[in-house]
């Protein structure tokens, strides 16, 4: 489902019966890591996809073997970013590039003070700017939208290289509604792809139901 938050603001919501047989697999505590991964990666593969709806494209002539073509392709003057937040978004990264494999990686380290609540940076590998950045799609990967408080920081990393809000599209498996609000009400031109929104976060920012820490379950690291 496609829901439209205002004119500026959208949110799509990605449901089908393999994507929530697959977020019951990732739901389940008992689910091993190996099985979890997998589950992430069939979730992944169907959210880039409505992820890069907003790609330009452009038309060139082809040979079918019975005839000449004039067929739409992805134009070749967008440069298109794949932006894991670590490390989480790791696990995005693999069906990201299956999808897209000419796109750059840029990752971003951040992780959530957990008294606080509030992101902190530790690592870009951002280029000092954007040959053309109206013309640059960015795809920011992060299994959860919680507080909202990371993927804030990392859309601003982009912004303030004058990329347009709305050539970032940030993609997750879970949303809570107070991430989505709190994002979209700081950058109201935003596209969020998520396989669900969830029923809120709890007293310590925990998204509920919600899935554990997925980057302890995906790498094995729950103690």
């Amino acid at each position: 489902m496609e829901l439209s938050i205002n004119k500026t603001k959208k949110l799509i919501v990605c449901t089908h019966p393999l994507i929530s047989n697959n977020l019951a697999i990732l739901r389940n505590k008992n689910t091993p890591s190996e099985n979890f991964r997998r589950a992430v990666q069939k979730i992944a593969h169907v959210l880039f996809y409505k992820a890069t709806k907003n790609l330009p494209v452009s038309t060139t002539s082809i040979e079918t073997p019975l005839m000449t073509l004039q067929a739409e392709i992805i134009a070749p003057d967008a440069e298109i970013i794949i932006a894991p937040i670590l490390r989480a978004g790791l696990i995005f990264s693999d069906a990201a590039l299956e999808i897209l494999p000419q796109a750059r990686i840029h990752h971003i380290g951040l992780y959530r003070d957990e008294e606080t609540l509030k992101p902190v940076p530790y690592y870009n590998n951002l280029p000092a700017s954007f040959k053309s950045p109206e013309r640059t799609f960015i795809y920011l990967l992060d299994p959860m939208l919680a507080t909202g408080g990371s993927a804030i920081a990392a859309v601003k990393m982009f912004t303030e290289m004058n990329i347009p809000q709305e050539n970032i599209t940030f993609v997750s498996l879970i949303s809570s509604p107070e991430g989505i609000k709190r994002l979209t009400t700081k950058y109201d031109s935003i596209n969020i792809v998520t396989a669900s929104v969830d029923s809120g976060l709890n007293e310590i920012g925990y998204i509920l139901p919600g899935l554990g820490d997925a980057g302890d379950r995906a790498f094995n690291t729950n103690y």
